[in-house]
C-alpha cells in the first residue's frame, strides 16, 4: 500500500508564490475548511467525469465561452458531484468577470470559487503545489530513505537520479518498468542484482502506470524503501511528464541540459563527442524550443522534430522540457540562414505532426531559436533562457511559425520590467480601448491592433477583421477620440504597439480571438 495521501488546507495553498502572484479574489465559499489533493488545469467543459476529488481547478473559461446560464449551471454541479475543492478562472482572457451564473450555482452548492486577476502560467502553479505536497511528505514521518528520495525529485535531478537514491537506501538494483513491462530507466551506481525481487506499483491520477522493481531479495527494509520510492517514482513523473518509452542517448542528454542541475560543461562535451558530433568549429550551438497545439500527442513531437531538422541540418540532439519539444543543433553563421533553414524545418514539422494526427495540411506548430551558444557548459541555461522566450511569444498571440530571439526583443525588453509596469504601459496607451470594449463588448483593441499589426493599411485590416472599408474607417476614428491620438503619427504607433504589446504580456489574450463579444 502506497504512504497515506497528504491534504493540504486551501489556504496554505493560496499562499503559495505562484497563487499570491495570480492575485487571487475568493468570490464564494470559505477556504478554511477546504483540503486540496491536487491542482490541475483544463478548459474541457465536460471536466466533472474526470475529476477524483479534492482538486483545485484552474482554468481561463475558454470551454465556457458561448455557453448558456443553464449550461454553465449544470456544469459548476458536474464540479462539485465530483468533490471539486476550488474553482479558479482566471480573469481578462475568455470573461471579464466570473459569469453570475456559475457563481449562483457555486454559492448553492458551498463551492468555492477564485477569480485570478494576473495572468500566471499555470504549470508555475501546479509545480507550486507539487512542491508543497513533497516537502509535506518529506515532514509527514516517511523516514531517512523518504526524505532523501523527496530531495531529489524537489531539486528537479531526475529519474535516473532518483533511481540510484532508491538503490542505495534499498542496497539493490532497482528497474523501472511500464505496463508493458518494458524497462523504461535503471539505476546506475554499481549494487546487488539478484533473481528474487520486490515489486511496487507506480500510480497516477489515472491508475497504475508502471512498476518498480527492486532486484534484492524480499526484507521488511526494502519493503518499507519500495512503498516510499513509489510515492516519489509518482512524483516525478508528474514534474517530468508521463511514463513512456526509454529515452535515447541524445534525447537523455536534453532532459539532463533542462534539469534544474544540468551536468557540468566537460560531461557535456564528452556525452556530445559519444553522440558522434564534431568538436567545435566556431560555429557555435543553436538552442530551439516549440510547442505545438495540446491535442497534439507529444510522442509524436521529438521523432518529427527530429526529422524535420535532420532535412536542413546534422547533427540533432531533440527531446522534451515539460509538455515542450526542445533541440540543439549546430548555428548558422548569419541570421538569416537560420530562419531560412528553421522555416524549412517548420513546414516539415507541421506536415508530419498533421499526418501523425491523421490531419490534412500542417499542423500548427511554434519554433524559437535562442541566442546561438558558443561554450557547451552553457547550453543547459540556454535551453532554459530559450524556453521562457517560446512563452514570452505564446504570451503575445504566437502559436505559429519561427521566431529568432532578435524577433522577440521589445516584448522580452518589456518582460523585464514585470507585471505591475505591464499593466502601467497598458492603461497609458490604451486604458480607455479596455474600458470601452469591456463595457461594450466591443472590438476597438483587436481593431486598433489588427491596423497597426498590418503596418497601418486600411484594405488589408478590413479584410482581416471582416468588416467593410467604411465600418475600418468609424471604428478608426472612434480610436483617434478615445485615447486623442493621431494614428498616422509614428512616434503614437510605436506607443501604442508598446501599450497592445504590454496588455497583451498581461493578459496573455490571443489579438486574433478578439475582446469584445
Amino acid at each position: 500500500m502506497l504512504e497515506v495521501q497528504v491534504l493540504i488546507p486551501l489556504p496554505d495553498v493560496l499562499a503559495l508564490p505562484s497563487f499570491r502572484a495570480a492575485g487571487v479574489r475568493v468570490l464564494t465559499g470559505d477556504p478554511d475548511g477546504v483540503t486540496v489533493r491536487w491542482v490541475h488545469s483544463s478548459e474541457v467543459f465536460e471536466m466533472g467525469a474526470l475529476l477524483a476529488g479534492g482538486e483545485v481547478l484552474l482554468t481561463t473559461g475558454l470551454g465556457l465561452h458561448g455557453r448558456t446560464s443553464d449550461h454553465l449551471a449544470a456544469y459548476v454541479e458536474q464540479l462539485a458531484d465530483a468533490g471539486l475543492a476550488a474553482l479558479a478562472l482566471e480573469l481578462g482572457r475568455t470573461f471579464f468577470e466570473v459569469p453570475t451564473a456559475i457563481l449562483d450555482a457555486a454559492r448553492r452548492r458551498g463551492l468555492v470559487v477564485l477569480g485570478l486577476t494576473q495572468v500566471v502560467p499555470f504549470e508555475r502553479m501546479v509545480e507550486d503545489f507539487h512542491e508543497l505536497v513533497v516537502r509535506r511528505r518529506a515532514h509527514a514521518g516517511g523516514g531517512a530513505a523518504w526524505g532523501d528520495l523527496a530531495q531529489v525529485v524537489i531539486d528537479g535531478r531526475g529519474l535516473r537520479a532518483l533511481l540510484d537514491e532508491v538503490s542505495r537506501a534499498a542496497g539493490c538494483e532497482v528497474e523501472l518498468r511500464d505496463r508493458d513491462d518494458q524497462v523504461v530507466e535503471r539505476s546506475t551506481i554499481a549494487s546487488v542484482a539478484e533473481d528474487a525481487r520486490v515489486t511496487e506499483p507506480v500510480r497516477g491520477p489515472a491508475g497504475v502506470v508502471g512498476t518498480l522493481h527492486l532486484l534484492g531479495g524480499p526484507t521488511r527494509q526494502r519493503g518499507r524503501v519500495a512503498r516510499q520510492a513509489a510515492v516519489a517514482v509518482a512524483l516525478e513523473l508528474g514534474r517530468a511528464g508521463s511514463l513512456g518509452q526509454r529515452p535515447s542517448p541524445s534525447q537523455s542528454l536534453v532532459s539532463d541540459l533542462c534539469a534544474a542541475t544540468p551536468p557540468p560543461g566537460t560531461q557535456v562535451t564528452d556525452r556530445l563527442t559519444d553522440l558522434g558530433w564534431p568538436p567545435s568549429d566556431g560555429r557555435g550551438w543553436q538552442p530551439l524550443a516549440v510547442a505545438v497545439e495540446p491535442r497534439t500527442a507529444l510522442t509524436d513531437v521529438v521523432p518529427a522534430l527530429e526529422d524535420a531538422l535532420r532535412g536542413v541540418t546534422t547533427p540533432v540532439l531533440a527531446g522534451f522540457s515539460g509538455s515542450r519539444g526542445v533541440a540543439v543543433v549546430r548555428g548558422w553563421p548569419r541570421p538569416g540562414l537560420a530562419r531560412s533553414a528553421l522555416e524549412g524545418a517548420h513546414l516539415d514539422l507541421g506536415r508530419a505532426l498533421a499526418a501523425a494526427g491523421t490531419g490534412d495540411g500542417a499542423a500548427p506548430a511554434l519554433v524559437v531559436a535562442g541566442p546561438l551558444v558558443l561554450d557547451a557548459s552553457e547550453l543547459g541555461s540556454a535551453l532554459g533562457a530559450t524556453r521562457e522566450l517560446l512563452e514570452l511569444a505564446r504570451r503575445t498571440g504566437r502559436r505559429d511559425g519561427v521566431l529568432l530571439a532578435r524577433d522577440l526583443a521589445a516584448p522580452h525588453l518589456l518582460s523585464t520590467l514585470g507585471p505591475a509596469a505591464w499593466a502601467g504601459v497598458a492603461e497609458e496607451q490604451v486604458g480607455p480601448l479596455i474600458e470601452h470594449d469591456s463595457r461594450h463588448r466591443s472590438e476597438l483593441l483587436r481593431t486598433l491592433d489588427t491596423y497597426l499589426a498590418l503596418g497601418t493599411s486600411k484594405a488589408a485590416a478590413a479584410s482581416a477583421l471582416g468588416i467593410r472599408r467604411q465600418s475600418l474607417y468609424d471604428r478608426l476614428e472612434r480610436i483617434e477620440r478615445l485615447l486623442g491620438v493621431e494614428l498616422d503619427d509614428a512616434d503614437q504607433q510605436l506607443g501604442l504597439r508598446l501599450g497592445l504589446l504590454a496588455w497583451r504580456l498581461r493578459t496573455g489574450i490571443d489579438p486574433r480571438v478578439g475582446f469584445g463579444g
